[in-house]
């Protein structure tokens, strides 16, 4: 009994290690059916083969769907027999073939592998090498890239074929240029400090992740860029070099010699200036979940597209289930309502916040309904993939990206659900770049512009207040609060001004915006009440002093054209400039009620540090010998 038990010990792991299986990782935005079959004079026999999964799926997370195993044994292929298999791949519209040949020899089979589709047929190859070819599938440039497990020793070589999109996404280059549109990006990349957990290979990951961002990509929010190693000597370097040289630093840095809790895990990059940062860290954390270990909180900046400001906030808040992590996760939504409120935002700039919010629509805790009602955000078409982090679950999506309602919204707003994948061999066997997918969003602006600001006018002139837009929107205007009676247009005129009609005129501008009537399958998810209209609603106010004691002090015996000052109106310093560099000046700046602010004595040309002043119609004297000359600007 003990020969025999040895005996089928053996053959079954020579049928075991004997067998090539074929995988197919499917990182295009299709499915592929399956049909595998052989040819030629051989009839594999079909207990010797078999096919795999019928349908090749879309962006799921797997090192491979196997779609055919085949023995190795010459009960398969006797010596002297060639068999050759085709696993079809049936798209859309295009197809492709990955081939198998098996060449029976004395104990065994010698085995070589190929794809071919339109327009191509690879050759027989037998190696252990990567190999790839460059291809279109329904009117998408992908690469099909292939190569052996493990060596042929045991005959047991299985074949892995990866199809890629190149690139994953694409962004409009026109929507690069122009300044009403903004496309950011909310990536929780699973950087963990010290290795507690999660993917490895963060070195690798964040030297390679950027270059898969599309160079038309306005900004980029990282969340769990925890480990300071690969995010200092990797990825910031290599956002660098994918043409982000502006970012914030990262959220919450620990201070000291202690490292616990670590960083926050957020920054920021943008390929736009970034004016201003700031930050919270949140007063609550989930023990349960161990979100404690991290300073989780906001990170905040304004980024200037062209000279448009966008108010950009990236978090990642508390995971878990248990009470406590549903009690701090809830308490954080209310944080960072506050600190948005807190940084007074003209509400006619565009707000976006987004990141890992660890909430979705479809959890039985209401923790969504309670960020909706904390939040009030509108909610964009969600397009992309169905689910966020790799749960296979339809509306599990817990990374988003938001608009503000209560700042400008957008006409068109967008959150599209990526994964980016990597066919850099030091991947190969990893794939992902992290636990979660991606998130894009991408918001399309009215353009409404203020046409002037805060003025000094003098009695009997003319003056003209617009809100400028192609956009259709509605008009009222106000004087201290109240309806101008008959004023619906973008332009209020004040003729012949009079010092009682000095005030602070406010143009109300509003439009609608329906969110949730697309009818894709996410939809009843996100909108289960049916659509949105969200209603806009923008004050833009001009402050208008008509004074006849101070237009007096604007008569001027200097000419003009002998002296600039710019930027007006300004914010931090303010240059003056005399074009006859030998002559001596002294600068004085007054309030509007005629409060003497600065002066400034020296030759001829001054740069004032204003930074401190707060925004309205300042008046600037400039002295030069015996001439004067008085001049406003506006501080924003």
């Amino acid at each position: 009994m003990r020969i025999l038990s040895t005996i089928i010990f053996v053959l079954f792991a020579n049928q075991l290690f004997s067998q090539t299986t074929v995988y197919v990782r499917n990182s295009t935005w299709q499915d592929f059916d399956v049909e595998a079959g052989q040819y030629g004079t051989l009839s594999v026999p079909g207990s010797e083969w078999q096919g795999g999964d019928p349908v090749v799926r879309s962006w799921i997370e797997t090192s491979g769907q196997d779609v055919l195993t085949v023995n190795r044994t010459n009960n398969a292929v006797p010596e002297g027999d060639t068999a050759y298999f085709d696993i079809g791949l049936l798209g859309d519209s295009d197809n492709l073939t990955i081939k198998l040949r098996l060449i029976g020899v004395a104990n065994g089979t010698e085995l070589a592998y190929s794809v071919s589709g339109d327009g191509f047929n690879e050759p027989w190859f037998d190696d252990g090498n990567f190999h790839e070819v460059q291809t279109e599938l329904a009117g998408r440039s992908v690469v099909v890239k292939f190569k052996p497990d493990n060596d042929d020793t045991n005959q047991d070589r299985d074949l892995r074929f990866a199809i890629h999109d190149l690139p994953v996404y694409d962004i409009d280059s026109l929507d690069f240029e122009d300044p009403n549109v903004m496309n950011a990006m909310f990536y929780n990349i699973q950087m963990i400090s010290f290795g507690v957990s999660g993917l490895p290979q963060a070195n690798e990951r964040g030297g390679l992740l950027p270059a898969e961002i599309s160079e038309f990509q306005d900004v980029v929010c990282f969340a769990e860029a925890f480990d300071d190693g690969p995010r200092e000597d990797h990825l910031i370097p290599a956002m660098e070099a994918a043409g982000f040289p502006y970012r914030t630093t990262i959220l919450n840095e620990p201070g000291g010699f202690i490292p616990f809790p670590v960083n926050g895990g957020v920054i920021i990059f943008s390929r736009w200036p970034i004016e201003a940062e700031d930050e919270i860290d949140f007063a609550e954390c989930g023990q349960a979940a161990s979100d404690c270990l991290a300073n989780k909180g906001v990170k905040y900046t304004r980024v200037n597209k062209l000279g448009k400001r966008y108010h950009i906030f990236g978090t990642h808040m508390d995971a878990g289930g248990n009470e406590d992590d549903i009690f701090a996760r809830r308490t954080q939504m209310a944080e960072m309502r506050e600190f948005i409120a807190a940084l007074n935002i003209p509400d006619g700039e565009p707000v976006i916040f987004g990141g890992d919010f660890n909430t979705d629509p479809i959890e039985s805790d209401m923790d969504y309904q309670a960020f909706l009602d904390t939040m009030q955000p509108v909610i964009p078409q969600h397009i992309g993939y169905w689910e966020s982090n790799f749960n296979d679950d339809f509306g599990k999506i817990i990374d988003h990206a938001w608009m503000d309602r209560y700042h400008l919204i957008p006409t068109v707003g967008t959150n599209e659900v990526i994964t980016i994948r990597s066919l850099d061999p030091s991947l190969w066997d990893l794939y992902e770049f992290s636990d979660h997918r991606c998130v894009l969003g991408r918001f399309v602006y009215p353009d409404i512009e203020q046409v002037g600001g805060d003025t000094l006018v003098c009695p009997g002139e003319n003056l003209s207040l617009s809100v400028e837009t192609d956009h259709q929107i509605t008009y009222q205007w106000y004087k201290d609060g109240t309806a101008i009676n008959g004023e619906t247009g973008s332009t209020l005129q004040l003729m012949d001004a009079q010092e009682s009609e000095s005030g602070l005129y406010t143009c109300l501008v509003g439009y609608d915006v329906i969110y949730g009537q697309w009818g894709d399958s996410l939809t009843t998810v996100f909108y289960p009440n049916g659509a949105d209209t969200v209603e806009a609603r923008l004050n833009y106010e001009f402050d208008i002093i008509i004074d006849q004691v101070l237009c007096e002090l604007s008569t001027q015996d200097l000419d003009k054209n002998a002296f600039s000052i710019y930027p007006n109106p300004a914010s931090g310093m303010l240059n003056v400039r005399l074009s006859d560099a030998s002559k001596k000046s002294e600068v004085r700046i007054y309030s509007t009620q005629g409060k003497l602010l600065l002066t400034e004595i020296g030759g001829a040309n001054h740069q004032l540090d204003i930074s401190e002043f707060s925004s309205g119609v300042y008046l600037i004297q400039l002295k030069t010998g015996s001439n004067t000359i008085h001049q406003r600007f506006v501080v924003y």
